[in-house]
């Protein structure tokens, strides 16, 4: 009887603390925790470091590379199953941040290359942030400018201004599609990217440069899978003159010099489909056509029409 008792005590008094805690949080912290779950503190848990300590995240992701050789190619496979991006062109990436309604996009198994993580879903799509990129920020001698990271939608918005007010403000749409203007001149990939801890969504566009980010170096150089294919390639018109311009933007070191006044030779396995390339075209010479045998690209308003 009495173990009965003090188990019945124990319980309350827990429930007590429990309801404490959650009282004194934030608003946006229980909107964060609901939308995925009070029985997932494995994801909220995670995803409330993520967000409210990013500098910290990528620094733990820095060091993690120093001995990715030792680890399995399965867990750096698993690891880019719960976190990774869908490289897209500028427009698309555009498009991603002027949706002007709560949009839901699931299971774009023929899209994401991934078996998890691979649903558009929009809460409050007019919810943007732009974020000081940790990865530059992370970097000694980074480039410039570093506020070049978006978020997109709630309750994601507000948990990460609540937290880190120093290294994001809101935007709007239009400032949004600026920035993605701004680095796509600057040679930089975008990536839709998604994660386990915002429910497996689409939550943020990643302007991606090749000296400082550590998701290209991890896909690049340790083994990690972080990028998905965008599903697209370039094709060279007649206006190519054998620059070589492409050749040095290609962040996959995908092309090579095809001869005197002829256009690059393209390796299909390594292209990406980034679109690095044709913005780095100074004769407007390149086209991104769909990739045969890749995953299809995202083309949003097609995905849109056909959920409607």
């Amino acid at each position: 009887m009495k173990s009965a008792k003090a188990a019945i005590g124990l319980s309350a008094l827990a429930a007590g603390v429990g309801a404490l805690a959650v009282s004194r949080m934030k608003p946006s912290t229980r909107a964060y925790i609901r939308s995925v779950g009070w029985h997932r503190p494995d994801l909220w848990l995670h995803g409330m470091f993520y967000m409210s300590h990013t500098l910290q995240y990528i620094r733990m992701g820095r060091l993690a590379t120093g001995f990715a050789h030792r680890i399995p190619g399965h867990m750096k496979r698993h690891y880019a199953e719960t976190y990774h991006g869908k490289l897209v062109p500028l427009e698309e990436a555009q498009k991603l941040v002027t949706v002007s309604e709560n949009i839901e996009l699931r299971d774009l198994e023929k899209i994401i290359p991934f078996s998890m993580c691979r649903d558009i879903v929009l809460e409050n799509p007019d919810a943007i942030l732009a974020c000081k990129c940790v990865c530059r920020m992370t970097s000694p001698n980074h480039c410039q400018p570093d506020e070049v990271c978006l978020v997109i939608g709630e309750p994601y918005v507000s948990y990460i201004l609540d937290h880190q007010p120093e290294f994001c403000r809101r935007v709007t749409a239009e400032e949004a599609v600026e920035i993605l203007r701004r680095t796509d001149e600057a040679g930089c990939l975008h990536a839709a990217f998604f994660k386990d801890v915002t429910r497996g969504r689409f939550y943020a566009i990643c302007n991606c440069c090749p000296c400082c980010c550590v998701a290209l170096k991890s896909h690049r150089f340790h083994g990690v899978p972080f990028y998905g294919h965008s599903g697209l390639e370039p094709s060279f018109s007649s206006d190519c003159n054998g620059c070589g311009k492409c050749v040095k933007a290609c962040l996959f070191e995908a092309l090579a010099p095809g001869g005197k006044h002829q256009p690059p030779v393209l390796d299909r396995e390594a292209c990406m489909g980034c679109g690095a390339c044709r913005a780095a075209c100074p004769q407007g010479a390149i086209a991104l056509v769909e990739a045969e045998g890749r995953p299809a690209p995202l083309r949003l308003d097609e995905l849109l029409e056909s959920a409607r």
